[in-house]
């Protein structure tokens, strides 16, 4: 009776979440960002808990040094990100920022409408370019070029209306992607800012869409070399949570967008499904958040 009386022993601290590191250079390393995860602390984006500890923090453990992002993510995107060794000073984090206006970045973006406006075939268009200027924070517009490839888009016979895109911006705007694909008419899911406030609203509650989650992924990264580092070709393959929503929501996209995928992003949508991020990403929504049955 003592024993069961006994006070039980505290709960372990929960442990604080490493980032996965997609490569590592000798002055550099390349990061895998989660979706929902920010990268730098602020008081805008919390310090309540884990889901916060941010990414800069994240890198700095699973490497054990300091460490400067040389580029961002918006908090709901995911994918890589390139960071340097050293304090703000450092010349390599200066070499490798300047390296970025000859970098090359591919994304994935999952959107709603199925590539078609007025009398336009997205896919049937190839490679296209959008060049739209772009407001910036202070209300300053800048010119701002994107290169866009319709992959693959769901039928008449599925129930979501979306399409996966490939999107290449030659430059680094504001929510450039995000504005030029709404500019569309084809917004991106989950896209609290500029996409369409209905749609992810039924993705969510009825498909299982996270509710912190942007479906933009930059799935690889291309930097010429500079006098500190080696040219960077990494590529980070679809995350679980946005795979599990193509595979379940768009029909035959998944398997349409393979060989694309492979040859454009260096991703291979079979070998890649088993790619966990750390802590792991759920294979599909937890139970309250899965579509609702018939």
């Amino acid at each position: 009776a003592a024993a069961a009386l006994a006070p039980s022993a505290a709960p372990a601290a929960p442990t604080r979440p490493v980032a996965k590191v997609l490569e590592r250079g000798e002055k550099y390393a390349v990061l895998y960002k989660p979706g929902g995860v920010p990268c730098h602390a602020s008081d805008y984006v919390g310090r309540s808990g884990l889901d916060e500890y941010p990414l800069l923090q994240r890198g700095r453990d699973a490497l054990g040094r300091r460490i400067n992002l040389v580029h961002r993510l918006d908090r709901g995107a995911s994918g890589c990100v390139l960071c340097a060794y050293g304090d703000d000073d450092d010349p390599v984090t200066g070499a490798l920022h300047a390296a970025l206006a000859g970098a090359r970045k591919t994304y994935v973006a999952l959107t709603r409408g199925e590539g078609y406006l007025g009398d336009r075939d997205f896919k049937a268009e190839g490679w296209f370019t959008v060049e739209r200027a772009i407001k910036n924070e202070r209300g300053t517009a800048k010119n701002a070029t994107t290169d866009f490839r319709w992959v693959a888009s769901t039928g008449a016979a599925d129930g979501a209306r979306a399409s996966l895109v490939v999107a290449r911006p030659r430059t680094g705007r504001w929510h450039q992607i995000r504005r030029h694909l709404n500019g569309l008419s084809h917004p991106i899911l989950g896209d609290s800012s500029h996409g369409n406030t209905r749609e992810n609203r039924l993705w969510r509650t009825e498909r299982g869409f996270p509710g912190a989650r942007l479906a933009l992924h930059l799935c690889r990264l291309e930097v010429p070399a500079t006098a500190y580092t080696p040219a960077v070709d990494v590529s980070c393959p679809l995350p679980a949570d946005l795979r599990w929503q193509v595979q379940t929501h768009m029909g035959g996209v998944l398997a349409e967008s393979r060989a694309f995928l492979a040859a454009e992003a260096k991703i291979d949508l079979a070998v890649d499904a088993a790619f966990t991020s750390a802590p792991p990403e759920p294979e599909e929504p937890p139970p309250a958040m899965r579509p609702k049955k018939p």
